[in-house]
């Protein structure tokens, strides 16, 4: 199932596979089906984020 994350709140560092990237609030993430995937807040407040999945 792919998913995509959208950053309300924070800064973070998405990794996807072996590609990694800043986020911020505002930003949209794809991630493809059976990717390896993590976030991490590399900021001074809470990462708050909406994850969306498909298919639900």
């Amino acid at each position: 199932m792919s998913e995509v994350y959208y950053i309300l709140t924070g800064r973070g560092e998405m990794h996807i596979d072996e590609e990694a990237q800043t986020v911020e609030s505002g930003s949209a993430i794809y991630i493809p089906s059976n990717a390896r995937r993590f976030i991490d807040n590399s900021g001074g407040e809470p990462l708050i984020f909406i994850c969306i999945v498909d298919p639900a």
